[in-house]
């Protein structure tokens, strides 16, 4: 039997127009006795797959983790917002 593809969600990638990024679930995705996977792929203009990362469900705990480690990392980095100085969200050509 060949892999099932069961889509979990679709979100709108940031900072672009119309590329997404796909969750799915895959049951058998190496084969009839392989154990089922979380595949993250991004999709250029929703249709082209440009990656995708597969994630053994043993792992999704660890996974999460390192995300929610990111996240604070991320944070804690003291930057300068974008447009700042236009006191904006959305920044000004010159």
């Amino acid at each position: 039997m060949a892999s099932q593809h069961i889509e979990v969600k679709t979100l709108k990638l940031a900072h672009s127009t119309d590329d997404t990024i796909r969750i799915e679930h895959v049951e058998k995705p190496y084969g009839e006795y392989s154990s089922p996977v979380v595949s993250i792929a991004i999709y250029s203009h929703g249709k082209e797959k440009v990656s995708e990362i597969e994630i053994p469900y043993e792992n999704i705990e660890g996974f999460f983790k390192a995300l929610n480690e990111s996240v604070a990392l991320c944070d804690s980095i003291p930057r300068t917002e974008p447009h700042a100085e236009l006191n904006s969200d959305v920044g000004g050509g010159a």
